[in-house]
């Protein structure tokens, strides 16, 4: 969830409403205090739980329309309640500017998102097969960025997933390996990167301590001090992650 002043945006909806009331409890917060959610493609595991915060709470819902198909598809009466915009097109949230960017991955219409306030910039990309330039375009110069720490390559190859998913999760619209996240988290921290969030992790072929050690070693070798340069710390799976404050 980002946060700037009262503004509270939460990205992605693809936990119950159970989980997500939990989840802003431990901030004081409620869905009735989020001022959108954000979604990013249409995947279940990114739109689940959106009928229910419409239904209870009416929560405003940006996507794009390829996501806003998908969601509508599942939750017709979601449609009312959708916000669609052109993918590569910003929009204001009272107070947080909003951009989206394409980012290569199997669903229609996927994004990433920046938000700024003020003098403060987060890039939030996730469900990548590939770090392209649009996405590298978009994300320097932020101060903060949660970025997608998938898979690490070994443990995929030799764990238990049926060869066509392992084809589809190293494909160039897959998911991103711990490597080549290290390797954007370099540039961003070239650029001004001061927090780094890896997220999206798998079970079965990732743990947080090699996602970790794998980006940590990365941002030393390039001479940055991690808890000084750079903070790093990665996305927990079953809770809502970390508050960034804008």
């Amino acid at each position: 969830m980002v946060s700037h002043g009262n503004l509270n945006v939460l990205i992605d909806a693809g936990i119950s409403l159970r989980r997500v009331r939990d989840g802003l409890r431990g901030f004081a917060l409620t869905p009735d205090d989020l001022c959108g959610v954000l979604i990013t493609h249409d995947h279940i595991d990114h739109i689940s739980g959106v009928s229910m915060l419409l239904k209870y709470h009416k929560t405003p819902v940006f996507c794009s329309y390829g996501a806003a198909c998908g969601i509508v598809k599942s939750c017709p009466e979601a449609e009312p309640f959708l916000n669609i915009f052109d993918v590569g097109a910003g929009f204001d949230l009272g107070g947080i500017a909003v951009k989206s960017f394409i980012t290569p991955h199997d669903a229609a219409d996927s994004v990433g998102f920046t938000l700024t306030a003020g003098s403060t910039k987060l890039a939030y990309v996730t469900d990548i097969g590939c770090v392209t330039d649009e996405i590298t375009k978009a994300a320097l110069g932020c101060g903060i960025a949660v970025i997608e720490a998938n898979h690490d390559k070994d443990m995929l190859k030799r764990g238990t997933y049926p060869p066509f998913l392992k084809r589809r999760i190293l494909s160039s619209r897959g998911h991103l390996a711990n490597c080549d996240s290290a390797d954007l988290a370099v540039r961003l921290a070239e650029s001004g990167l001061r927090y780094l969030q890896l997220a999206h992790l798998s079970l079965e072929n990732n743990t947080p301590e090699l996602a970790y050690c794998t980006v940590e070693a990365a941002l030393e070798r390039a001479g940055f001090r991690i808890g000084k340069d750079v903070e790093l710390d990665v996305a927990p799976h079953d809770t809502i992650g970390r508050v960034y404050d804008l």
